[in-house]
């Protein structure tokens, strides 16, 4: 399977694809992911524990 390309940069990984009712990521985005979320906990946990959530 042909991989698709870009002129300026060459060619480029599928970063997130889905196949036979699954979700994939490249691992970048997955560990992209994860902070995220990561971040979004802490903060909450943060609110909370200050009573303002």
């Amino acid at each position: 399977m042909a991989k698709p390309y870009h002129e300026d940069i060459g060619p480029q990984k599928k970063t997130l694809w889905h196949n036979n009712g699954k979700t994939y990521f490249s691992k970048e985005n997955e560990r992209k992911l994860f902070f995220v979320l990561t971040l979004i906990m802490l903060v909450l946990g943060v609110l909370i524990k200050l009573g303002l959530f």
